[in-house]
């Protein structure tokens, strides 16, 4: 039968739409559901064959962090799920060009996921963007004698929103990667009652917050114990993050500290006395694909940029529009007919879009050819970012 590809009609197709992904992802069926803060029904897509759903994709809308401190528009993917009766039939690949083309109608330079199964996407041209960094840190463990740091206090519960959007903003003009937050995704982040919020205050006002979650262990021989959740911590100076970090490491009766989806330049190994009181697991964090190239390679920043344009070729069969030959200037993209000095796939060069530290990797692994000298090194210079991407809002 025909697949049919549509946006959902009302919220009464959302108990749909979540059987769907619940029965592919093996979650609990809910008998109801209501419309949540950070949906967005008319970017909540069904794909139907014969009049039954068999699969679900969804965006959310956001602007993204570049370098240089700017931002673009970016559509956030989410709750993309095939019936594993329908799955090698080609129903994902027909809800992944139904959003491509959604995306670039509505001028989106990129889109960013969070991926269940990675080898999936990188056959429609997404590239891994960001690291994540898990850490596990010793509870108690000393700072270096010269880090200073302050008191701290808990945070007004009574509006959140207000309290932490302005640091949280502030932070997105100087780190890569960083996704927008509207009001109802501030009350998503918000409204979990186990989490424990905290804030860094000085004379300049709030410079940084800290979002946890202890959970009990139970009694051991020496009394009560429970392991610390850092759900996020976000700073705007390095005497917050400092203080935030350090209220966290000495909280009582803590075993266990974790903190997921840390930025590979995390500054806390720094801060230590001892660098083995933080151990770190890295995995593969966001995941971009560009879908209007000049409009993306515009929006950010280029390091430094050669007197001469530097011509890179794309390959990118599933966007055909980006597919070909760029000469990259002073916030200029255009198309050349000129030979290029470097060639890469739409995926790779997803992968240095938001900083360039994984392209001589890239090269080094075939993946990206140079055809004139100096090729690539100019390129990753063009590219490149001071801080790293980081990527910390699940969606």
């Amino acid at each position: 039968m025909a697949l049919t590809i549509r946006s959902l009609t009302g919220p009464e197709e959302l108990l749909s739409f979540d059987h769907a992904r619940a029965l592919a992802f093996g979650h609990p069926l809910r008998r109801s559901i209501k419309p949540g803060p950070t949906m967005e029904l008319d970017r909540m897509h069904l794909a139907l064959e014969g009049g039954h759903v068999v699969g679900t994709a969804a965006a959310a809308s956001f602007t993204v962090s570049l370098p240089g401190g700017s931002t673009t528009p970016c559509a956030g993917i989410r709750w993309v799920s095939t019936l594993p009766t329908h799955r090698r039939r080609g129903v994902l690949s027909a809800l992944v060009r139904h959003q491509l083309d959604d995306f670039r109608k509505r001028g989106e330079a990129v889109a960013v996921l969070w991926a269940s199964q990675a080898a999936v996407y990188t056959r429609y041209g997404f590239g891994l963007a960001t690291t994540s960094v898990d850490t596990n840190v010793t509870p108690r463990a000393p700072f270096l004698p010269v880090i200073a740091y302050d008191p701290v206090h808990y945070a007004d519960t009574s509006d959140l929103t207000g309290l932490l959007g302005p640091i949280y903003r502030r932070a997105q003009q100087t780190r890569p990667g960083l996704l927008s937050r509207s009001e109802g995704w501030w009350q998503h982040l918000t409204a979990d009652p186990e989490t424990r919020w905290v804030i860094h205050q000085d004379a300049n006002g709030i410079e940084g917050y800290l979002a946890y979650q202890p959970e009990p262990e139970g009694w051991t021989d020496s009394g009560p114990s429970q392991r610390l959740h850092v759900v996020e911590l976000i700073s705007t100076t390095p005497r917050a993050e400092a203080s935030l970090w350090r209220f966290a490491l000495d909280l009582d009766l803590t075993s266990t500290i974790t903190a997921k989806r840390r930025p590979t330049d995390d500054a806390l190994p720094w801060m230590l006395a001892d660098v083995r009181h933080a151990r770190h697991e890295h995995r593969d964090g966001m995941w971009l694909r560009i879908i209007d190239l000049p409009a993306a390679l515009t929006a950010r920043t280029l390091s430094t940029v050669p007197e001469a344009a530097l011509r890179i070729q794309v390959a990118d069969a599933t966007c055909p529009w980006n597919d070909g030959t760029w000469s990259l200037g002073t916030g200029t993209c255009t198309r050349t007919t000129a030979a290029p000095d470097v060639s890469l796939d739409t995926a790779d060069l997803a992968s240095c879009y938001l900083g360039a530290e994984s392209l001589t990797a890239l090269a080094h692994a075939g993946r990206v050819v140079q055809h004139t000298s100096g090729g690539i090194a100019r390129l990753a210079t063009m590219l490149g970012t001071d801080r790293a991407p980081w990527a910390v809002t699940w969606f």
